[in-house]
């Protein structure tokens, strides 16, 4: 009866949050350049909440990331003056408790267990972050 109980209460309640660990790597320094777009930067803070500072920050996981399909938020590509730019998805998650998400290029081969956070604030500077910095997310 009791484990009855357990198992409705936490199908009611959702499943646990996904979290996942990494440490804070150096980029190629192209984050700045795409998400400063204004095609990007009016969806983000339409769908994402905020509008992302104007740079990524990379963290190489301790596993893969593999998030559910169901939680991905596409942001879609554009054109803007000669060029287009393509879809993404993206991931709402909290890094060390602030508020972010993964982006992940449809036109990019990222390895698996690398992402690339935006979030509304420089996350190296308001966490005093540098390269093998150990981080938590939490995939929401």
């Amino acid at each position: 009866m009791q484990a009855d109980h357990q198992d409705t209460k936490r199908s009611l309640e959702g499943a646990p949050a996904c979290i996942m660990r990494g440490k804070v790597s150096a980029g190629i320094g192209e984050g700045q350049f795409y998400i400063s777009k204004d095609g990007y930067k009016r969806q983000f803070r339409a769908i994402l909440g905020f509008e992302p500072f104007p740079g990524t920050m990379n963290v190489r996981l301790d596993t893969l990331f593999v998030p559910p399909e169901q939680k991905a938020i596409r942001i879609k590509g554009f054109q803007d003056e000669d060029r287009t730019f393509g879809e993404c998805r993206c991931y709402k998650i909290k890094l060390n408790g602030i508020d972010a998400a993964v982006v992940r290029p449809e036109r990019s081969n990222y390895p698996a267990d690398l992402i690339e956070v935006i979030a509304p604030v420089n996350l190296r500077k308001a966490l005093v972050l540098e390269d093998g910095a150990l981080v938590e997310i939490t995939l929401l």
